[in-house]
């Protein structure tokens, strides 16, 4: 019997050439200068904390929601990461992104983005790449439908990236971890978890530290800029 083959694609930095959540904020701030040092100050101090294992990575994110995003309505913010997504589907990609996906598509593939950033992101992008399945950080909403202070649930990095892929493709019922073949893009070595839970782990343009361990973990390279 055939295994299911499933191709799962990080988002940041591997179809895309640059990370997407500190332009995404950051980009939010134009012509607002009173906010951009309390949201500095705030986002340089969670890092260290971060860093120095004091504190969680989502706090990193939830410190820089703090100035840029807490507070404003669901469709304010919808209506600038659909602009935001434009941009990347059209220039923000790696050149060979789009034929990656396609090879997958034509091959009959189920294909998935993990990505750790958030879902008022991932959400656009994966639309504009026709790709339906994403898990990713989830964000949350006051009753007034403006954007809390709060992640939606766990940050989608690490080790818990592994985790919640696994809770996705469980929860189809036609799933079987025996009877299907997974593929993993990432260039992060953030992902190596998941990158060695799957069948195949694909280094895409990998980061210095990720290209230490694809020798050790026996991983392909590949470079999406050529």
């Amino acid at each position: 019997m055939n295994k299911q083959q499933i191709a799962i694609f990080d988002l940041d930095e591997t179809l895309t050439k640059k990370g997407t959540w500190g332009r995404f904020v950051t980009g939010t701030l134009r012509g607002k200068p009173l906010k951009w040092i309390p949201f500095l100050a705030t986002s340089i101090v969670s890092q260290i904390i971060y860093m120095l294992r004091l504190g969680p990575r989502e706090h990193v994110k939830e410190n820089m929601m703090r100035w840029t995003l807490s507070g404003r309505t669901r469709v304010e913010l919808e209506k600038q990461a659909a602009d935001f997504a434009d941009y990347e589907a059209n220039a923000g990609l790696r050149l060979r992104s789009k034929s990656m996906i396609e090879q997958h598509r034509a091959a009959g593939d189920r294909i998935i983005i993990a990505s750790a950033a958030v879902d008022l992101i991932v959400d656009p992008i994966a639309d504009r790449l026709d790709i339906a399945e994403m898990v990713c950080t989830k964000m949350a909403y006051n009753a007034d439908d403006r954007l809390a202070r709060k992640l939606g649930g766990m940050n989608c990095y690490g080790k818990n990236k592994l985790l919640m892929v696994r809770e996705h493709l469980e929860r189809d019922e036609k799933f079987d971890r025996s009877k299907s073949h997974i593929t993993m893009y990432s260039d992060s070595r953030s992902d190596l978890a998941i990158m060695d839970w799957a069948d195949v782990g694909i280094a895409v343009n990998p980061s210095p530290r990720l290209a230490k361990v694809v020798e050790q973990y026996g991983f392909e390279v590949q470079n999406w800029d050529k």
